[in-house]
């Protein structure tokens, strides 16, 4: 028996809302024992892996205003987290990298998985990317 469109349609939404739901638990896995706020740990894994970047890059990826990004940056240099760092050419642009804490901090976190661990995460995690490469919008 065929399915009809709406079947199609709301197989879709579940799958959809399912890999939401394993992304979100993967994230809080990752920030379950941490002491500052999961957006505040997902932007010192940002900035570990682009080591410094602008406020107003930042906050694209987050999808949030410089000035919400700016606040979450003042908890983390309060932290002593992240600094930020004023470019001599124009003093108005802000770079945001992580100090030497806070590349500890972001190793700390991945400290609790073995390699082994993370290796398999990371297969799962690079064959989702490959089959959603393979999507046709």
């Amino acid at each position: 028996m065929e399915k009809s469109l709406d079947d199609v349609i709301r197989n879709l939404m579940e799958e959809m809302f399912n890999i939401q739901k394993k992304s979100r638990e993967f994230i809080e896995l990752l920030t379950r024992h941490e002491n500052i706020s999961e957006n505040l740990v997902l932007l010192l894994l940002r900035l570990k892996l682009y080591k410094q970047m602008k406020i107003t890059e930042i906050s694209e990826e987050f999808m949030l205003t410089p000035g919400a990004l700016t606040n979450m940056c003042d908890k983390l240099e309060d932290l002593n987290y992240v600094e930020r760092i004023r470019i001599k050419d124009d003093r108005r642009v802000v770079r945001v990298s992580l100090t030497r804490k806070g590349e500890e901090k972001v190793d700390a976190i991945f400290s609790r998985y073995s390699k082994e661990k993370l290796e398999r995460i990371l297969s799962v995690l690079g064959e989702m990317s490959k089959l959603f490469e393979k999507m046709e919008y």
